[in-house]
């Protein structure tokens, strides 16, 4: 991890964009609608889901600011990382996260490890969510 005074704005971070996904594991939903098993109506989803088992290292697609930290009890941690565009990438559930708020972090480092929930990635720029999967080559 790269260490920046909090008052660094993401425009101060690195950004490159490390190809790999997050995490080593197989896509299980992609981003979008998709049928719920259960409703059997569309439900939009705005992460991309990996089919993952606990314990996985997890690591920063891209580098920017670490700008929360967010704590979902009996869930785990989420690590929301904002880019230079004003995008943000969220990363979780993590058992624990290896990285501090308001810290800068380049592509590739280690954010954490999964916890037995299933890992998801989303993206949120302009106020919108997108598919995240373009940026680790991921795209359909």
């Amino acid at each position: 991890m790269l260490a920046q005074p909090a008052s660094a704005r993401a425009s101060e971070c690195p950004e490159g964009v490390a190809r790999p996904p997050p995490v080593k594991a197989a896509i299980e939903r992609p981003f979008g609608f998709r049928l719920h098993p259960v409703m059997g109506s569309a439900v939009f989803q705005p992460s991309i889901v990996f089919r993952t088992s606990s314990g996985r290292v997890v690591r920063a697609v891209m580098g920017g600011r670490v700008t929360l930290l967010e704590t979902k009890p009996g869930i785990g941690r989420f690590v929301w990382i904002r880019q230079r565009n004003g995008s943000e990438l969220r990363y979780g559930p993590l058992a624990h996260a290896r990285v501090g708020a308001e810290r800068c972090v380049l592509p590739g480092v280690t954010l954490g490890r999964t916890t037995s929930s299933p890992f998801t990635l989303s993206l949120l720029r302009d106020r919108q969510w997108n598919d995240p999967a373009p940026l680790f080559g991921g795209g359909r």
